[in-house]
């Protein structure tokens, strides 16, 4: 047990190295994050020049949220899963299926480094944010509340895990330009789905009730829902439920099509 343990931190530390291997990519990628938050900040900034309050936000609690929503982005977004796709299409699985690690056990490793990573860094661009443009944020006083926060944050990372290993697993039958297609279209629907760029509970009525049970709500909505203290105990206990479902059911989807995708995989690339 001891010895599997430390394979896994041998991975997770390798990719936390990587990080600062690759500079320019890591220069442009929280190069993108930062513009994306001050884009968005500055968006709801003016919005709320002609409005006090916004399907009961005020402006200090919809900016809160802007800035919740990086953090957010770094925790669940930042994922080594989609190089499953490309370990698939080009024939590299072969190498890793003959590790004496599991795949699955290999990617989580890798995407815990690569969260870990990018969080370290967010932290500074967020001090820096904030002595610069000294944005009105809500301080949650409420300890269960924190603690359900984190909790929520700690789960949505395994649903966002194995719905990008879903998606990168279509490359088993859709092998063309390493599955990105299907990666670029999970990309672009799930900043929207999650309520990435505004709350989602200021949609209608309907199309909210029929979001809130998707599992990608709980990437970024409901998790700060919970911090800006506007859901009860009692649905965040039955939210919770449906949340440990939804980890349940996508493993056992993501475990039975594994193992049929294995069975059909060839390793055309080696």
């Amino acid at each position: 047990m001891e010895n599997r343990l430390e394979k896994y931190l041998q991975i997770f530390r390798m990719s936390w190295q990587n990080t600062f291997v690759y500079r320019l990519s890591l220069l442009t990628w929280r190069l993108r994050s930062f513009i994306t938050l001050l884009s968005l900040y500055f968006f709801w900034w003016a919005v709320y020049n002609f409005n006090q309050e916004i399907a009961g936000y005020t402006r200090d609690v919809m900016l809160t949220y802007i800035i919740g929503t990086s953090l957010m982005r770094s925790l669940i977004f930042s994922s080594r899963s989609n190089q499953v796709s490309a370990d698939i299409a080009q024939g590299n699985l072969n190498n890793y299926l003959l590790k004496p690690v599991k795949y699955f056990g290999w990617m989580g490793a890798l995407d815990l480094g690569d969260k870990m990573s990018d969080v370290f860094f967010l932290l500074f661009e967020l001090i820096l944010f904030y002595f610069l443009f000294k944005p009105p944020l809500l301080i949650q006083e409420n300890f269960l509340y924190v603690v359900l926060f984190l909790l929520f944050s700690f789960l949505s990372m395994f649903i966002y895990f194995y719905l990008s290993l879903l998606v990168s697993m279509t490359a088993f039958w859709y092998p063309e330009h390493n599955g990105w297609p299907a990666r670029f279209l999970f990309t672009v629907v799930i900043d929207f789905l999650c309520g990435g760029i505004f709350p989602l509970d200021i949609l209608p009525g309907l199309i909210f009730q029929i979001f809130k049970l998707l599992p990608t709500t709980y990437f970024i909505f409901y998790p700060l829902q919970i911090y800006l203290g506007r859901v009860s105990v009692t649905n965040i206990l039955s939210s919770l439920a449906l949340m440990v479902f939804w980890i349940f059911s996508l493993n056992f989807i993501v475990n039975k099509l594994w193992k049929k995708g294995v069975k059909n995989y060839t390793g055309v690339g080696i």
